[in-house]
């Protein structure tokens, strides 16, 4: 699954959005997930999201009904970029999304 997306949704806090995706999509490749990841800010634009597999939040902007996708919340990712349970919540949506990817090929 090459193409999976994953969008950062964050606010006023720009510089650290763009600063967790970056960071995310690092993280992502190390573990062999080939993952692209966008931002999206809702302080200058609150049109919906990129078309994405996972809507990562850094404030609460949309639900999945919204997004069509699984959304997290990943606002401790604003104090620690490598903040555990925010992690390993990612991580199993991932893993889910790409073992499912794997059984049903396109």
């Amino acid at each position: 699954m090459t193409n999976y997306k994953v969008c950062v949704v964050g606010g006023w806090c720009g510089n650290r959005m763009v600063m967790v995706a970056e960071h995310l999509e690092d993280v992502f490749g190390k573990a062999g997930f080939p993952c692209r990841v966008t931002t999206h800010s809702v302080w200058e634009n609150y049109s919906q999201p990129p078309v994405s597999n996972l809507v990562l939040q850094l404030l609460p902007a949309f639900t999945a009904a919204e997004t069509g996708c699984p959304v997290i919340n990943i606002k401790p990712l604003l104090l620690d970029l490598d903040h555990p349970p925010t992690i390993e919540k990612i991580f199993a949506q991932v893993q889910a999304d790409f073992a499912i990817k794997q059984h049903n090929p396109a």
